[in-house]
């Protein structure tokens, strides 16, 4: 019967990814127009400006991060705009802050309704076609949502009077941090983002979570991802594995800071969960309210390390390494973002190459060895980079 439960939540989850992406694909030549401006901008304004774009136009925190990021690692853009993307990717959760204000407060089936007019449709052009599907998985959001109440029942018979309902229910100090290592620890394996929030929301409105609880699953979802992405940056040059750790450290103090905020307004403004029917839709405002809080928290202490961390001098010679495969995988790889950087990792190649055939031109030893090591190492990893992005 439990699966009854997890088939809606899924459901739930799926639609809310759906959105995502269907969101960031209309969304993309716009941003590459900002792209193509360059973001390289020597005034601060124009550089926040198209940063800003770039980022809110991606509708993922998380792939926006690893874009900034990937374009520092690639030497697409200079390490100021690179961590300027990364420490604005926070607020590209608009998207899904907005969806969960809408969840049980608007009706799925009709964005599924216009869905259906829409197929009937004598034109269908992609752009319609796009649209069309952020539609629909806003659409899935919500019925999934709706579902997930209607199962609840389930759940709360499956836990009963176990001890693990009354540890979810258990608002103090123990079980908010064993809430908040559990879903870091979650958060490292599965990919899917802001999954936290979907879980929050599903179980907060069947009183099976306590309000302190739903806010340790935000922030330590918050907490494993930047673990996550510390561990990605381990394989980079240098400079990319200090900008990588120093930003993973502030952005997790950022969050456990957040988190207690939220707690804090929690007490003061009375904020709780009841039972009644009419009280859903004020408690998801509640629960995003105390998301946006821990996000805020977070923002401001990427925005304080971007200011200091992105003015340090960085040493020319860097190790070769560049991104790997899993930088490109579905989860974490901007496609507006390398499909505009495929040139300019074509033109550093073809320069790499050049600077080799010129050494082959040489006589043996007036180049040192490392040097041609660096400059072969460098070639055989970007000619790897070329073919997956191609």
């Amino acid at each position: 019967m439990i699966l009854m439960w997890l088939g809606s939540f899924v459901l739930m989850m799926f639609g809310l990814t759906k959105s995502q992406k269907s969101a960031a694909q209309m969304f993309r030549s716009f941003q590459k127009s900002f792209l193509d401006k360059n973001i390289d901008q020597p005034r601060m304004i124009k550089m926040f400006q198209y940063c800003l774009d770039v980022v809110l136009l991606e509708v993922s925190p998380q792939k926006s991060l690893y874009a900034g990021m990937g374009m520092y690692n690639l030497r697409i853009a200079s390490l100021r705009p690179s961590a300027l993307v990364m420490c604005l990717s926070t607020l590209g959760a608009w998207w899904v802050a907005l969806l969960g204000m809408l969840f049980l407060s608007f009706n799925g089936s009709f964005l599924l309704g216009l869905c259906a007019l829409g197929l009937v449709s004598v034109i269908m052009t992609p752009k319609i076609r796009t649209v069309l599907e952020w539609i629909l998985g806003t659409g899935i959001f919500l019925i999934g949502g709706e579902l997930v109440l209607k199962n609840s029942n389930v759940l709360i018979m499956a836990l009963g009077q176990s001890d693990l309902a009354f540890f979810l229910a258990d608002g103090r100090i123990v079980s908010v941090a064993s809430i908040l290592l559990a879903s870091a620890l979650i958060s490292l394996i599965v990919r899917v983002e802001f999954w936290s929030l979907a879980l929050g929301l599903s179980l907060l409105f069947v009183n099976v979570i306590s309000l302190n609880g739903a806010i340790a699953l935000l922030a330590g979802e918050r907490v494993g991802r930047m673990i996550l992405f510390w561990w990605h940056t381990r394989s980079l040059n240098q400079d990319c594995r200090r900008v990588g750790l120093q930003f993973s450290l502030v952005s997790i103090a950022g969050a456990i800071l957040g988190m207690l905020l939220a707690g804090e307004v929690r007490v003061t403004l009375n904020m709780g969960y009841t039972s009644e029917m009419s009280a859903y839709q004020d408690k998801s405002l509640q629960y995003v309210i105390l998301f946006l809080i821990i996000l805020s928290v977070q923002f401001l202490a990427q925005m304080v390390w971007g200011h200091f961390g992105s003015t340090k001098q960085v040493d020319e010679m860097q190790d070769p390494k560049y991104i790997s495969q899993v930088w490109l995988s579905e989860d974490f790889a901007s496609p507006g973002v390398y499909q505009w950087a495929k040139s300019k990792i074509h033109k550093r190649l073809s320069e790499v190459r050049y600077h080799l055939q010129g050494l082959s031109t040489l006589q043996e030893g007036q180049v040192p060895g490392p040097i041609q090591a660096r400059l072969k190492e460098e070639e055989r990893q970007l000619s790897q980079l070329d073919v997956m992005l191609s």
